[in-house]
């Protein structure tokens, strides 16, 4: 399957659009509730393996805001940062309101850098 052309982008009454697009993954459709943490994973490591240094500086950015993103960066080898942060607390809460009821959207994907996605978490 070929998806790297369309995201899909959840919806919720609770979700704005940048954190909409934070969770966005890519699929022409929307994906099963327990296929996406692994497509969200995914996503957040092809981020992180796109600029490595870049995705640590974010992660440590947030220190005094989000430790446990910190902490990722610390303890958690590289490779293994895109399932660690889809794991995480902030994370999870942030995922917590997606309405899986609802259809979410189709459309092509928006550039986004690992710094964005974190600045959409609680």
């Amino acid at each position: 399957m070929n998806d790297s052309q369309t995201v899909w982008m959840p919806a919720g009454p609770d979700l704005s659009p940048e954190q909409a697009a934070a969770l966005s993954v890519p699929s022409l459709e929307k994906p099963a509730p327990d296929q996406y943490p692994q497509l969200l994973a995914d996503k957040l490591q092809r981020l992180v393996d796109s600029d490595p240094e870049e995705a640590r500086r974010a992660l440590e950015m947030s220190q005094e805001q989000a430790p446990e993103l910190y902490l990722i960066a610390e303890e958690v080898p590289p490779d293994q940062w895109g399932q660690a942060l889809t794991s995480s607390e902030s994370m999870q809460s942030l995922s917590n309101r997606v309405e899986w009821s609802l259809p979410g959207t189709t459309q092509p994907p928006q550039p986004q850098s690992l710094r964005e996605i974190l600045e959409q978490l609680p």
